[in-house]
């Protein structure tokens, strides 16, 4: 099984002031999405592209980054074009949000054996807290559904994913998943994190 990754860092970074998330300064202020990026190389994940309306502030990390195919659908826009991009060059795509401090190769490397158990199927995350419906892989073969949810206005990633039955992989650490959508939340995740 051809497995791919993406980041999704499409977001228009209004609770951040203009910044985008994955620029964040994580540890040693390496950005969060470059920290994805290497884990995901651990991970075994060769080809990684980033799913990005403006690939300017993403160029100095050297991977592909996708425009959405239709404007201000949000996160299911970009899994789509993703899938789009990808289309016969892997059989599924590993995505990923860009704002996890935590999320480690090994997490990610769960989640793709849970795949290959059912590869005709969406695997997500899920925590004792939630699911994670951004975490997921998603075989390239969804994507007339996507784009069919897309083209309906039907934007609601977790809706789709259980409309197509979608199983879900438990990771007990849901620290792994903690994402950031504020300064306040950075600055609590680096104070934490020492």
């Amino acid at each position: 099984m051809r497995i791919a990754a993406a980041i999704l860092a499409g977001g228009k970074a209004s609770r951040l002031g203009g910044i985008a998330k994955g620029l964040l300064p994580g540890l040693a202020d390496v950005p969060l999405i470059q920290r994805l990026i290497g884990e995901l190389a651990v991970a075994g994940i060769e080809e990684v592209v980033l799913a990005a309306n403006d690939p300017r502030p993403y160029a100095r990390f050297g991977k592909t980054v996708v425009a959405d195919l239709h404007p201000d659908v949000g996160p299911l826009g970009g899994i789509e074009a993703v899938l789009d991009h990808l289309a016969g060059r892997c059989d599924s795509v590993l995505f990923l949000p860009c704002d996890l401090p935590n999320l480690s190769a090994s997490e990610m490397i769960a989640m793709v054996q849970a795949h290959q158990s059912t590869p005709d199927r969406v695997t997500l995350v899920e925590t004792a807290e939630n699911e994670h419906p951004l975490c997921a892989v998603v075989p390239v073969s969804v994507l007339p559904a996507v784009s069919a949810a897309v083209e309906a206005g039907h934007y609601g990633v977790s809706v789709l994913w259980r409309r197509l039955g979608a199983v879900a992989v438990y990771i007990d650490n849901s620290l792994s998943l903690l994402n950031i959508n504020t300064s306040e939340d950075l600055r609590r995740w680096r104070h934490a994190a020492g």
